[in-house]
């Protein structure tokens, strides 16, 4: 099974994959993360060919704090399952993948906007749960 990611770096998720650096797809099989960078996608074989490619590559499943309506709409146009990510942290997202806490991400919050997806005080004194 693999799974993908919205990444900032190597080991931070980005709030969404539009404001991702690169797109993490981690392989249970393999026990790794390979990183795709955004530029060579869009530039290289398109958005749409990339979700294609990964469809039938054996993505199944997508872990992001946030999702945009457009962009939840593509996943699950491709039957890819939407997971809402805990923390930004990528291994805790994947070990919680692993152990079945993750939730499934819920339509009506790509319509709300929130102003922090880390679980801290770092946005301010009152972080808002996305």
């Amino acid at each position: 099974m693999k799974i993908a990611f919205p990444l900032i770096d190597q080991k931070e998720l980005a709030i969404d994959f539009a404001h991702s650096n690169y797109i993490g797809i981690f392989d249970d099989e393999k026990n790794k993360t390979d990183l795709l960078p955004i530029a060579g996608v869009e530039k290289n074989i398109g958005i749409e060919a990339f979700f294609d490619a990964m469809t039938s590559a054996g993505l199944n499943s997508v872990i992001s704090p946030y999702y945009s309506f457009l962009a939840l709409r593509v996943f699950k146009e491709n039957n890819i399952e939407t997971y809402k990510a805990m923390g930004t942290d990528l291994q805790d997202n994947i070990d919680h993948f692993k152990a079945n806490s993750l939730k499934s991400f819920e339509l009506y919050k790509s319509v709300t906007v929130s102003s922090c997806t880390k679980e801290c005080s770092s946005c301010g004194p009152v972080c808002t749960e996305v």
